[in-house]
């Protein structure tokens, strides 16, 4: 803040500061949504969204970081294990989120998934728990009875492509809701295969080094310099 006011005011960056090698430690900002206090909102992005804050936090490495930041957004990952729900449209979609699935059940996670889901991870050697669609409510077990009773623990849902034909509509309102009833449950809500990744190695990560929580003086010890 000292050296952006100074900058501002016309003064130049001292060349003391400008070959300093990196902390050792990793920051990350992440946005923060009222997805909780809009009701009705879905809980995926688009381009004319704005999230309503940021979190900006450090880390001793980027799982360290990513699982803080994760936190301070309020979104709860199961770092001891629980039950995952898999749910994804689409035959790449289910492709994609193979390798993720078999890191998840080597952790120990317990995964659910619908009909077609299920089927895909069991073609690749992946026992799935087999639940009822959305659409299918009264036929048990069904996402919306489990989601309501507290039986799932994280949800990775990845939206099909919006412009996908008319006969998915069934399957997009089914994610919709999935994703709707998570947020409403307040039960953490993946709609990223990438951060689904870096979730699950980050989850591997902390369980052989747990999270420290540092003061910001500490991360300041160690770097060479700093400008106040």
């Amino acid at each position: 803040m000292r050296l952006a006011a100074e900058v501002i005011m016309g003064k130049k960056i001292p060349e003391k500061l400008l070959n300093l090698p990196y902390g050792e430690y990793v920051g990350i900002k992440a946005p923060m949504f009222s997805f909780m206090r809009l009701d009705k909102a879905d809980f995926r992005l688009g381009v004319e969204m704005a999230s309503t804050g940021e979190i900006g936090i450090i880390g001793e490495d980027f799982q360290d970081a990513l699982l803080k930041a994760l936190e301070a957004t309020e979104m709860y990952i199961p770092i001891d294990g629980g039950n995952v729900l898999i749910s994804v449209g689409g035959k790449e979609l289910k492709k994609k989120v193979i390798p993720i699935a078999k890191k998840l059940n080597h952790l120990g996670f317990t995964i659910f998934a619908t009909e077609d889901t299920a089927q895909a991870l069991k073609s690749n050697g992946i026992y799935a728990v087999k639940l009822y669609k959305v659409h299918e409510f009264g036929m048990e077990p069904n996402i919306i009875s489990c989601l309501q009773n507290g039986a799932i623990d994280l949800v990775i849902n990845v939206p099909l492509p919006t412009t996908i034909e008319e006969k998915f509509n069934i399957i997009m309102e089914d994610e919709y809701k999935i994703r709707r009833m998570a947020v409403d449950y307040n039960i953490p809500v993946i709609i990223n295969l990438q951060l689904a990744e870096a979730i699950v190695d980050a989850i591997k990560k902390v369980r052989s080094k747990k999270v420290e929580i540092k003061s910001l003086n500490e991360y300041h010890k160690t770097l060479n310099e700093v400008y106040w």
